[in-house]
């Protein structure tokens, strides 16, 4: 998904958006693909269920703060969409704290006893 994200950004949205536009756009494809490679890695690691859950948790962040940011630029580039900015604006840091507390979850149930 990241890589696909970030192709369309590459190619079909250089035309569209301003450089700080697709500069977010990048940044929300690379944590998809970052993320996601992580999450396939970590997730082979442990089935106890606070890794599990941790990775849910960097999971759902992910996707609230890449496609939060990838909705905010579309809506911005569009011109419309004002009220669903202002919704959009607060899930992105929440996607983040997210990201950062599952992974420090996943750490901690990967401790040694």
């Amino acid at each position: 998904m990241g890589a696909t994200c970030g192709a369309l950004g590459a190619h079909a949205l250089e035309s569209v958006m301003t450089p700080e536009r697709l500069d977010s756009w990048g940044t929300a494809s690379l944590y998809l693909l970052v993320m996601g490679a992580g999450l396939v890695g970590a997730s082979h690691s442990s089935s106890q269920r606070l890794s599990q859950v941790a990775l849910d948790a960097v999971w759902v962040g992910t996707v609230l703060f890449s496609f939060s940011i990838m909705g905010l630029v579309t809506l911005a580039t569009l011109e419309v969409g004002a009220g669903w900015r202002a919704v959009l604006g607060p899930v992105t840091p929440l996607g983040g704290v997210l990201m950062i507390g599952g992974w420090l979850g996943w750490a901690w149930s990967r401790r040694s006893p």
